[in-house]
């Protein structure tokens, strides 16, 4: 009897991560071109999350003296403030800034009458800053926020550099010795970008 022999052939495969010799790199470039327009914008909006929504994006309005506010520390009757100072918190404007110049200053002018006292001297805001659109959410840039009232007549703020953001205003009215009545004024913002 023959013994039947059978063979097998085994075939090993190779898999080479490296690229083939034949391979080929081959890159394009395309330049990068951007006409940035001369921008300067700056609008007064009431901010769903942070403003009140009491009257309208054009106004400043007291209705609430200090001490007929509750649950406020140290009422005072002499101020009026907006927004109220139980709405901890809370922006009574905030200002949509476009600017695309090296540098911009804000600033603001008050006129009107309070009786025979000028509205100028007895207007005063307080400023949270200033947040630029692609900074980190909540922080403001160093040196623009308030550290205490300022008298809203002289405000002004510089950056130099372009911004676009938005930055938030309280208000408070000193009425020591303003005799009751409805007092009507203007603050006019002006921003100039160079």
């Amino acid at each position: 009897m023959r013994a039947l022999r059978t063979s097998v052939a085994v075939a090993i495969a190779v898999v080479s991560t490296a690229a083939p010799a034949w391979a080929a790199t081959i890159t394009a470039n395309a330049s990068v071109q951007a006409v940035v327009p001369d921008s300067t914008a700056f609008t007064l909006e009431k901010d769903a999350a942070t403003s009140v929504p009491r009257f309208a994006a054009d106004q400043i309005v007291f209705d609430r003296v200090d001490n007929q506010d509750p649950g406020v520390t140290g009422p005072s009757p002499d101020f009026m403030y907006a927004p109220y100072r139980s709405e901890t918190g809370m922006n009574w404007h905030i200002g949509r800034i476009n600017a695309t110049g090296s540098s911009m200053t804000l600033s603001a002018d008050v006129t009107g009458t309070a009786g025979s006292t000028p509205l100028a001297n007895i207007l005063s805001t307080f400023c949270g800053g200033f947040f630029p659109a692609n900074g980190p959410p909540g922080v403001a840039i160093p040196g623009t926020p308030s550290t205490d009232w300022e008298n809203l007549n002289t405000f002004t703020r510089t950056l130099n550099q372009s911004f676009s953001g938005v930055t938030s205003f309280n208000y408070r009215l000193s009425i020591a010795g303003i005799p009751a009545g409805t007092y009507n004024g203007q603050v006019t913002y002006t921003m100039v970008s160079n």
